[in-house]
């Protein structure tokens, strides 16, 4: 963010959470106040006497901000549409969030402040083309004289990491970054970023939702105290940053200390806590505090054992069970037993790869890969020490664990590399949203459509069109993929990589989105009622969290195989495992 082409527009407000803050429009702008975690960004679009404020979703937010439309009225201009973010100050001086909720209404709140921070129209001028610096020009001379609800943002030029910091010592949020003698362009581009400051502390483990029908377990989420004064407060809820690994440890490490009550001194209603002994710390990341305490955005980033947290004898991840056959494969191998799993045998396999790879290579190649095994006659997610011949084909990957420590992962880019992981017992390929080059940053996000007993395939194909029309709309251009099970997924590729858990935030928004729409049909939470609904899975972004890769085998009776799809044929009702190892490339009959 050199000076000399980087501007910083610091944007002193709550709203800068949304990482496609910039993303197409001219009707639309961000996540409805419903959105929990989430600031209010709105449009504001003025044409003649008629003011109208808009989402990014296209929602009439003009009740809920009349007092910024009653402005918008008393400009000096007979059509415009301005860009900007609604906020409300605090008493610390700064944005408060929930001080913008509670003014939200019919009401004309006299203290909402309409941040003003872009022009896009003007008088019959479409400003989308027209460099940055005169955008801000126009806007500042538009704003000169208006209501005191509006108010314009200043943009600083200069060096962006001593912007930044000083921004966060002041207690902002964040900052956006936009590069000089640019345009305005809808999505993710080069010519913006967008800079957070992030707050990190150590709060101990209260209470733990655990994800349904998991198995082995492992925790959705967790809930944590602070301790003040001499007791212990409920501070709020983690909800993401859990690897596969992670989220199993937890379960297993809290197992011991699950205790009847809340260890809390002031009550709260959880109905679905598992409560703890609050003696397992960790670290957490979060945006802000409401103005009860809790925390925003908040994102476990580890165990924090060595400040002395007593240590506690973790059950087996796979219990014996008496009468159980030896398994011959080591316990710590087992992420997951797949005891219904159905396996094509190594000579299948290796030819269907023979006939594959140059298709599979670019979908799963040079990405760490998470394997489903078949080895002795068991079945299993594989995690843990690696078998000791690995074929040279096959890389090996370094990386740092969240959890601490190193780990390994295996990868592939030739027919040689696949036919490596037939040797080793690998059936199912399963790549993270990475490339072994940038492993940190995620490359695409992944929706999975999961539907419940009792809906039918077209259901399935109805949202998966809807999806991709909202996707569309924010910028996205989808392709989808038959899963080989059930479901489908909706593949959309990011213009520019960004962080696993920023992948896991739009996502989500993207998905909570599309089920505020119709709440009965779909679900977002994994331990939900699926029955007669689709449960909109956007938990497969995440950092070593994944999906069935493209052209994988599936251990399911026929073979099936996960296989990209035209959205023609989505539309034409093609069934989920229309393909199969022995026909990848050619449509099976429908039963």
């Amino acid at each position: 963010m050199a000076s000399r082409c980087w501007q910083a527009s610091l944007l002193p407000t709550v709203i800068i959470k949304v990482f496609c803050a910039c993303t197409s429009w001219p009707i639309s702008s961000d996540h409805d106040q419903n959105s929990s975690n989430r600031g209010v960004r709105p449009q504001l679009h003025l044409q003649g006497e008629d003011a109208k404020v808009y989402s990014r979703t296209g929602l009439d937010w003009t009740e809920q901000f009349s007092s910024i439309a009653a402005g918008a009225r008393l400009l000096k201009a007979n059509s415009a549409i301005i860009d900007g973010e609604a906020v409300v100050y605090g008493s610390g001086g700064l944005p408060d969030f929930q001080q913008l909720r509670r003014e939200l209404g019919p009401k004309q709140s006299e203290r909402v402040r309409y941040h003003a921070f872009d022009l896009l129209y003007l008088d019959g001028y479409d400003l989308r083309g027209v460099v940055y610096e005169e955008r801000k020009r126009l806007l500042q001379r538009l704003l000169k004289g208006a209501p005191e609800t509006f108010m314009y943002v200043e943009a600083l030029a200069g060096d962006g990491n001593v912007i930044f910091e000083k921004g966060c010592q002041l207690g902002l949020e964040g900052l956006i970054g936009k590069r000089l003698g640019e345009p305005y362009r809808s999505g993710r581009q080069e010519s913006w970023i967008k800079l957070k400051c992030k707050k990190s502390e150590t709060f101990p483990i209260i209470a733990f939702v655990e994800k349904l029908g998991a198995r082995p377990r492992k925790v959705a989420s967790l809930y944590v105290g602070r301790r003040e004064n001499g007791k212990l407060l409920y501070a709020g809820k983690v909800r993401t940053g859990y690897t596969e690994t992670t989220a199993r440890e937890l379960r297993e490490r809290l197992d011991p200390l699950i205790r009847k009550t809340s260890p809390l001194d002031v009550a709260v209603k959880k109905p679905k806590a598992t409560w703890v002994e609050p003696t397992l710390d960790i670290e957490v990341q979060y945006g802000a505090l409401t103005d009860d305490g809790l925390l925003r955005e908040a994102v476990f980033k580890g165990f924090r054992d060595d400040l002395g947290v007593r240590k506690v004898k973790a059950p087996r991840l796979v219990p014996s069970v008496a009468g159980r056959p030896k398994l011959g494969v080591p316990r710590e191998n087992i992420l997951q037993l797949l005891p219904d799993a159905v396996v094509p045998s190594k000579e299948e396999l290796a030819d269907y790869w023979r006939r594959a790879w140059k298709k599979a290579v670019p979908y799963l190649g040079h990405r760490p890969l998470k394997l489903v095994r078949h080895v002795h006659g068991t079945t299993f997610y594989h995690k843990g020490p690696l078998p000791k011949d690995i074929p040279a084909a096959v890389h090996q990957l370094r990386i740092q664990k969240r959890e601490g420590g190193q780990g390994t992962r295996l990868w592939v880019d030739s027919l040689d590399g696949f036919l490596g992981l037939v040797e080793i017992g690998a059936v199912e390929l399963h790549p993270w949203n990475a490339s072994v080059e940038d492993f940190e940053h995620a490359d695409r996000i992944v929706i999975d459509l999961d539907p419940g007993e009792g809906v039918d395939w077209d259901a399935v194909v109805e949202t998966a069109l809807a999806l991709r029309t909202l996707m569309k709309r924010e910028g996205f251009e989808t392709w989808p993929k038959l899963t080989g099970g059930k479901g489908v997924h909706l593949m959309a590729p990011l213009d520019q990589p960004v962080l696993h858990d920023e992948a896991h935030r739009v996502a989500h928004q993207l998905v909570a989105a599309c089920a505020a729409r119709d709440p009965d049909r779909y679900i977002l939470s994994a331990q939900a009622k699926r029955r007669g609904r689709i449960f909109l899975d956007y938990l497969r972004n995440g950092r070593g969290t994944t999906a069935i890769g493209t052209y994988s085998p599936r251990a399911r009776e026929g073979f099936p195989i996960a296989a990209p799809v035209t959205w023609k044929r989505i539309e034409s009702g093609i069934a989920p495992d229309a393909f199969s190892i022995d026909s990848p490339f050619r449509v099976k009959p429908r039963r």
